[in-house]
């Protein structure tokens, strides 16, 4: 068995190395002709319709059959990530990124322990960084919730979910769903049958990861997902008898409500999110004043009043402490701040004001790769609508390509406005090269 079998013990099918290594798999991957791939998986591997199928996942074994007989075809960066997860096809092989599976941390997880995992919706990537003890615990859980699903197993679904976030910037929303879903997955199983008091810790870990699931949708533009998960984050926080996190979820579902341009529901939740019945730590306070600040701008308040309610925020999280014994709203420092007025500044028709702010933030290298290229979108916005068109459309040319690469369609929603806020200026060579790249993407 070589390595990458070795790695994939724990799934129902890999393809052996000779297939895959075979110029016909190679020129089948390259061209991602998947009804030759399925072809070659099913009759080299002896793998029926239904196995197939069932490694794939979401699919049925009609559906196979009519790829191998070219009635379908296989459309979707999701679904081909699906294939190739499920045969064990490399993410460069097939156009992909490095799949979760190839990481050469998973070596530390035994064959037993990661078939366990598997069959408890857990990928051997969640797991990345842990110890050989913590994975046998995790693994041993999943087995038997109700006798070794404990605090520590809490804690480290509470320490993978904190990985996954931290990776999200540089992987991107489409290779951190699995493990996040895996993980979430997990959860919800287990949380049957595990004493009460494990049972709310459980699912305050829960509450966290479907809030973080709905924001990775958000960023895949797949807006109803997104709102199941944010509605499941605030279901289970309210089990947990976590205020907290019931109220954070306003203040994220008035974010979302950005994303659809909703001005009045956008400030009537963050109103409502600032009431002392959640006993939110004061990062959240600000970032929710600094939201319905938003709010304002958009239903056309004085400037005045919007400044001042961004001068309140910066003043409420500058003296919030470090130390403070909640995790919500961590990422809310002083450069988030700021990043966000810019945004404000441009809804409230300052994007001069807004342009500079970004560009000041962005200038300090702080931003993970995915936020970069959003930010640059946001400032390449804020440029176009304040008449610099070239400088517009050169920034929005490199946004496009971070967000090609991150396959965040958030970010490619506001380079579509962008170049239609430069449907003016076409016939300039810049703006004409960006609009091309954007066409590309």
């Amino acid at each position: 068995m070589d390595e990458r079998e070795t790695r994939r013990s724990g799934y129902p099918l890999t393809i052996p190395d000779a297939l895959l290594r075979s110029e016909a798999m190679q020129q089948a991957c390259s061209a991602r002709d998947f009804r030759e791939i399925f072809r070659l998986v099913n009759r080299r591997t002896g793998s029926s319709h239904a196995a197939m199928a069932a490694a794939i996942g979401k699919m049925t074994s009609s559906r196979v059959s009519d790829i191998i007989r070219g009635v379908r075809g296989i459309r979707g960066c999701e679904v081909i990530e699906r294939v190739a997860d499920g045969f064990g096809i490399p993410g460069e092989m097939i156009g992909l990124p490095r799949r979760p599976w190839e990481d050469s941390e998973q070596e530390v997880v035994s064959p037993l322990d990661r078939r366990t995992l598997f069959e408890g919706g857990i990928s051997a990537g969640v797991m990345k960084g842990a110890d050989h003890e913590e994975i046998q615990h995790v693994a041993a859980a999943l087995k038997d919730a109700y006798r070794y699903l404990d605090g520590p197993v809490v804690d480290s679904f509470r320490k993978r979910l904190e990985v996954a976030k931290r990776d999200d910037g540089a992987m991107g929303a489409r290779r951190t769903l699995p493990l996040v879903l895996g993980l979430l997955s997990a959860i919800e199983q287990r949380a049957r049958d595990v004493k009460p008091a494990v049972r709310r810790e459980l699912l305050s870990v829960g509450a966290d990861g479907a809030e973080f699931a709905g924001w990775l949708y958000r960023d895949i533009q797949q807006p109803a997902i997104a709102v199941f998960w944010y509605d499941r984050a605030v279901e289970w926080a309210q089990e947990a008898n976590d205020p907290a996190m019931q109220g954070y979820m306003l203040l994220k579902k008035s974010q979302m409500a950005y994303d659809d341009g909703d001005a009045g529901r956008i400030l009537t939740l963050a109103q409502a999110g600032q009431h002392e019945r959640w006993r939110l730590p004061a990062r959240v306070q600000a970032e929710l004043l600094q939201q319905e600040a938003l709010g304002c701008a958009m239903i056309g308040e004085p400037f005045s009043l919007v400044e001042q309610k961004l001068s309140t925020a910066r003043e409420l999280l500058a003296h919030a402490a470090d130390s403070e014994p909640s995790d919500l709203g961590a990422y809310f420092n002083e450069h988030t701040l700021l990043l966000r007025n810019a945004v404000s500044y441009t809804e409230a028709g300052k994007p001069g004001i807004a342009a500079d702010l970004f560009g000041k933030i962005i200038a300090a290298g702080t931003l993970s790769r995915r936020d970069l290229g959003f930010f640059n979108a946001r400032r390449a916005a804020a440029l176009a609508l304040s008449g610099e068109p070239d400088e517009a459309a050169r920034i929005g040319t490199a946004s496009a390509e971070v967000a090609r690469e991150m396959k965040s369609e958030r970010t490619m929603r506001v380079l579509g406005e962008v170049s239609q806020t430069l449907s003016r200026w076409r016939s300039r060579p810049v703006v004409r090269e960006f609009r091309e790249v954007l066409q590309a993407a």
